[in-house]
């Protein structure tokens, strides 16, 4: 049965989409190259899914 709150994975998946929201919004609205900026937000959400996954079992 689903809990009713959100879980401490759902705040990590809704972190991962925001950081490569924001680096391809800054990519177009920017002069930083699109795939530079959305090199830097999947790199971001990468460290995010690692980090908060080591923070599971540390």
């Amino acid at each position: 049965m689903p809990a009713n709150e959100p879980t401490r994975f759902d705040y990590l998946l809704a972190v991962m989409g925001v950081s490569l929201a924001c680096a391809a919004v800054l990519g177009v609205l920017s002069s930083v190259p699109v795939h530079l900026a959305a090199s830097a937000g999947s790199i971001l959400a990468a460290g995010v899914l690692v980090g908060g996954t080591l923070g599971e079992y540390l």
